[in-house]
Order: structure tokens, then sequence, then C-alpha cells
């Protein structure tokens, strides 16, 4: 249970980072977005670990897990982060959140290759109503004024559509990763593989600046969208840290979809942060109340549901 509330927090923390990222990205550019956020990182997850009273587990942990945590870092903090980043200055949060929902398939498909966790009949049921949140609210998609009249946005659909897919392929790999990683050492050791993932990110990204017009670029920003990129740079590594300690006490299956629920939530963000760059409707409330039943279903027990003789045998079903 605690690990599914983890995957909660992070999912809501999560959502407010994207909704951040489109308000910045409306002044700013993607690669101002993802140089100024990534570093932001390493003190918080630090941070995080000097709380657990275990800051010294860092040095114990095994090399192919220190190894692991570097790959996720460069993988889901800066290719993953710019493609969603740029998926999100094409499309917008209604359009990239359905294709985003992928990186739930790519999760659960390596953790049962890899991990060999399974998936129960009740898990099933919950990850199919958590998917069909964020597909009913991309259903509702009649503004009361055209979008595009309203703030001169006009979706591009191919760049948008593409890079949501690479963000879910780089975000979908990381939960098993970290799973495998933090080898049953318990949350400290997640944290510290947090810090290291954080930290080969910063590097990976400051290598990155001595690319012609990438140090021109980050000094040309400006005020405003600067203010977007560092708290979304913040808030985005406080997702993580509930979402590392998350996977590393619960299965994968069961914290992916969970956590996948930032779909639905950075919509509703977005209607806050960003009004004339969305569209809304009725269907919105209808996709939360079905994700949120989701994740109700796939953190219950069997042995605590009362339920009829036919059932049983169907929801406790295994695979494979």
């Amino acid at each position: 249970m605690l690990g599914g509330l983890l995957a909660l927090i992070s999912a809501a923390t999560f959502a407010w980072t994207n909704a951040a990222v489109r308000r910045g990205v409306r002044s700013g550019t993607v690669t101002q977005a993802t140089s100024l956020s990534i570093p932001t990182g390493g003190p918080i997850f630090f941070a995080a670990l000097l709380l657990t009273g275990r800051p010294g587990v860092i040095f114990d942990l095994p090399r192919v897990s220190v190894i692991v945590f570097a790959v996720v870092g460069v993988t889901h903090f800066c290719f993953g982060r710019y493609c969603n980043y740029r998926a999100l200055n094409a499309i917008g949060t209604n359009l990239a959140g359905p294709v985003m929902q992928f990186n739930l398939v790519v999760s659960l498909a390596i953790a049962i290759v890899f991990l060999g966790e399974t998936l129960t009949g009740l898990r099933i049921v919950g990850i199919l109503l958590i998917v069909a949140g964020p597909a009913i609210v991309s259903r509702d998609r009649a503004p009361k004024k055209p979008v595009a009249a309203a703030a001169g946005f006009a979706p591009r659909l191919v760049e948008g559509y593409l890079f949501a897919f690479l963000a879910a392929l780089f975000y979908g790999a990381s939960p098993p990763l970290v799973r495998f990683a933090a080898n049953g050492q318990g949350l400290a050791a997640a944290l510290a593989g947090g810090v290291i993932a954080s930290l080969s990110a910063t590097a990976f990204t400051g290598l990155t600046l001595f690319f012609p017009g990438r140090w021109r670029d980050l000094r040309a920003v400006n005020r405003e969208a600067a203010k977007w990129f560092m708290t979304s740079g913040m808030m985005v590594y406080v997702s993580q840290i509930f979402a590392y300690m998350a996977v590393s006490i619960a299965p994968v299956t069961v914290t992916a979809p969970i956590i996948a629920l930032n779909n639905v939530f950075r919509i509703h963000l977005s209607r806050w942060l960003n009004p004339e760059h969305e569209v809304f409707g009725p269907k919105i409330l209808v996709g939360t109340v079905v994700s949120f039943l989701g994740v109700v279903v796939i953190s219950l027990s069997l042995d605590a549901l009362p339920l009829p003789a036919f059932m049983a045998p169907l929801l406790a079903w295994r695979w494979p």
C-alpha cells in the first residue's frame, strides 16, 4: 500500500512539471528548459538521502547498480525529458498525454520479461481503468472557441506525436531499471541511485553546452521562462524521489500504472496554468474518476475483497 501511495504522489508532482514547462516554452525554448532544469536534481536527491540517515549507502551499491543508475539518469532525465518537452511544445498536453501513456506498456513488458514479475487479473482490471482515464479525456477536444484563434496555437502533429512516443520509451524503461539497480536494498539505496542518476544527467548536460549555439541559446533565456523551467526542474526531482522510493519497495506492475496517472493530473494543472493553450471539457472529470478507481483496484488485495465465488479465480489468475 505504501508503494502505491508513493507512486500516486509521484504522479501528482510530475504533472506539475509538465504544466510548468508548457507555460515556460511559450516564451523560451526546449533546450533552455532541459539545460536549466536538470542540474537542480543532485542537491535535491542528496538532501533526501541525508534525511534517511544513511548517506554512506551510496558507496555500498554494486558496480552494476551504479552503472544502471547512471544510464537511467542520462536516458530519463536528458533524452526523455527533452522529448517530453518537445512534444508538449508541439502539440500540448491533451494530445501528447494519450501517446505518453505507452510508457506503461514499456514498463510492464520489461518488468515481466527481465524482472520476472507477474500480472494478476485484478491488476489487469486496474491497469485498464487507469489507461481508460486519459483515453476518455483525450476524446473531449471541443473548446468553446478555436484554440488557434484564441492564442495563435497551431499543433505540429508529426513532430509532437514522434517525440511523445520517444519520451514514452525512455520514461517507460526507467521504473524497472531503477527497481533492478536498487537490488532490494530499500529506500536509501534508491535515493542514492537518484543522486548518481541526477549527477550523471548534469554532467551530460554540461557536455552538450559545448555544442555550437547551445551556450548562446541558454544565455538568451528570459526571466519569465527561466522561472518556470527552474521550478519545473525542482519539482520533477521531488517526483522522482517518490518514484524511486515506490519502485524500490513495490512491484513495477503496481507502481508503473499509478505513476502513469500523471497524464490525468497534468491536464487539470494545464487548465489552470495554460487555459488558452489547451482544450478542456466535461469528460475530464469522468476520466479522472475512472483512473482513480483503477488506482484503488490495483492497490487492493484479493484477500480483503468479498468476491463472489465465480470471480475469485478470474481476478487471481496470473500471467505469465
